[in-house]
């Protein structure tokens, strides 16, 4: 069985409150994406409707109607579509920054993003998540999905790592002049986890209040185990690009990361029962 596959992203620009807009980029890009061979598509945070400053129930009805269309859309052509989007309802009725899984895989909404950014303010729009991100399974693997300013905190991509995961998936809304950091730290949570890490940071230009408007890259990024890119587009069109999870594997093996961190006693006490003593049970991976 081939340890290859083919993955896409579509970092494209987000038009704030224009969800009929940004659902109709997503539709061509998930049929171009499946038509091309990917199991798998990566969206920008927030796509269906940008950041704002607050979110009508009548939004989030159109924002819900167009996930649910691309479900139904993504699992006729069978591939998963990840991305974020305002759903559910948290403290004082604010929605969360919700994860989801649509097409293979099911309808699915593992994770709210948990570390809000404070400085423009982020927790005054949506509710706070409480649970970590989880282990979701797709057309490609096992993925794990954080979202944004999530890249910040390795607390929360760690879990990927002990269960462990094929793929972290990252959709993301970060501005210029803070990229070069986006891009180190996707680099970065690759590499100490040892697995393929795929990014989607939209493009275009973006602002809650409609003044102070902020510049997106549009960049879209494969990074390997060991932390080296191996595919990215910066137009903010549609990344393909293929991973070989023997790599992984590999690399793994090569640098016994997990079992090394066992025998010095630093795994959480969730991750292996207390009586686990083999040696090969992390040397395995």
């Amino acid at each position: 069985m081939s340890t290859k596959r083919k993955l896409a992203a579509l970092p494209f620009d987000v038009r704030p409150g224009e969800v009929a807009q940004n659902f109709s980029v997503v539709c061509d890009g998930v049929k171009q994406a499946a038509a091309a061979g990917a199991g798998l598509m990566l969206l920008p945070e927030k796509w269906t409707t940008g950041f704002l400053p607050s979110y009508t129930c009548a939004m989030l009805a159109e924002s819900e109607a167009a996930l649910v269309e691309i479900h139904d859309l993504a699992e006729d052509l069978a591939i998963t579509v990840v991305g974020s989007a305002p759903a559910g309802e948290g403290l004082n009725g604010k929605p969360y920054n919700q994860v989801h899984v649509l097409g293979v895989g099911g309808l699915r909404r593992p994770y709210a993003k948990r570390v809000l950014f404070s400085p423009t303010g982020e927790g005054r729009q949506v509710a706070r998540g409480e649970e970590r991100p989880q282990q979701i399974e797709s057309a490609v693997g096992l993925c794990m999905a954080l979202i944004c300013y999530d890249l910040r905190f390795p607390e929360l991509t760690r879990d990927a790592f002990y269960q462990p995961v094929d793929f972290l998936l990252v959709p993301a809304q970060w501005p210029h002049p803070r990229t070069a950091v986006w891009e180190l730290l996707c680099r970065g949570r690759a590499a100490e986890n040892q697995q393929w890490l795929l990014s989607c940071n939209r493009a275009g230009q973006a602002g809650l209040d409609g003044k102070h408007l902020m510049d997106f890259p549009g960049t879209a990024l494969l990074v390997d185990p060991y932390g080296e890119i191996v595919a990215r587009c910066d137009n903010g069109g549609l990344l393909i690009a293929e991973a070989d999870l023997a790599l992984a594997a590999e690399c793994q093996k090569r640098v016994p990361c997990l079992r090394d961190l066992k025998m010095a006693g630093l795994i959480p006490p969730h991750v292996f029962s207390p009586d686990s003593t083999r040696e090969d049970e992390a040397g395995d991976r």
